[in-house]
């Protein structure tokens, strides 16, 4: 296996030395195997450390000028990871961060090896592909300006579409009540096991990322330090029948996950086990929720 990631390899820094070499190109090479050229620079940025939370437009095709997917339009929010090892696809995006500055531009050179490998999908991704990447790296956050940001998107959708109903946790979940649900009864505490009907979709969406059906509830144990953080704030102290929607934000539902460039492929890296998690993370997430069973 090490002599096939070794010709691998070898041939993909030979043909994207070809490519440049054929369009006179010179862009900085790095120890990684990876091409740079800064095209903007903005000497007032702030320097991306490791652990920033990172906000980017881009621009992906192969070395052969077919487009992946194009994100350069700046009056749409910008898309963030973490700027980690793991913390996107494609991992030389990633690894350039560390390079910038805050509202710098590069164009990367990235060999199949530190983008995609021999993943495909359909006609938009071949296998060992080649790449060249126009990124600007527009913004970075702490984990306490992430939830900041994140609030202020949730206010701003609740007002655009005039939604009304919804109370804010201390904690920062925005929650509408549909049914206090059975005036009698036991509400649940820390070790209740209950049955859920439910629906999680981006916020603004209606189709499911992930949903129950009413033949099969999902079932939880309130309190249970496997649950998602939000599963025991919201999931604690309610009746049978009880009924909401809330807009949750990452910090307390799927932030711990590699981010995936384009947005399209990653239920599809999911179900072939590329990644763990199948909600994108650093997004608010929308959650209706229904309890059917309390025990």
């Amino acid at each position: 296996m090490e002599d096939d990631l070794n010709q691998v390899i070898e041939r993909d820094d030979r043909l994207l030395k070809e490519y440049l070499q054929r369009n006179n190109l010179t862009p900085i090479e790095t120890q990684l195997g990876y091409y740079y050229s800064k095209d903007s620079e903005n000497p007032t940025g702030t320097q991306i450390t490791n652990g920033d939370i990172v906000g980017a437009y881009y621009e992906i095709r192969t070395i052969d000028g077919h487009l992946i997917e194009s994100y350069l339009d700046e009056s749409k929010p910008a898309r963030l990871y973490r700027h980690l090892e793991g913390g996107l696809i494609p991992r030389a995006i990633n690894f350039a961060s560390g390079l910038a500055k805050t509202g710098e531009s590069f164009t990367l050179y990235i060999p199949s090896y530190l983008a995609y490998q021999d993943y495909s999908y359909q006609q938009l991704i071949l296998p060992n592909s080649n790449l060249v990447v126009k990124v600007k790296y527009v913004a970075k956050f702490s984990e306490t300006e992430l939830k900041a940001y994140e609030d202020g998107q949730i206010q701003s959708y609740l007002a655009a579409n005039a939604l009304t109903g919804y109370v804010k946790s201390e904690e920062g979940i925005h929650i509408k009540t549909l049914s206090e649900g059975a005036s009698e009864g036991t509400a649940t505490s820390d070790g209740s096991i209950v049955r859920i009907e439910f629906k999680i979709s981006y916020m603004g969406s209606e189709t499911a990322i992930l949903e129950s059906t009413p033949s099969t509830p999902t079932q939880i144990t309130v309190g249970s330090s496997s649950n998602l953080k939000f599963l025991n704030l919201t999931l604690k102290g309610v009746k049978k029948d009880a009924e909401y929607e809330m807009l949750v934000p990452s910090h307390l539902g799927f932030a711990q996950s590699p981010q995936v460039f384009p947005f399209l492929i990653r239920r599809d890296l999911f179900d072939k086990g590329f990644v763990t998690q199948v909600v994108r993370p650093y997004e608010p997430i929308y959650f209706k929720v229904k309890v059917v069973e309390i025990r």
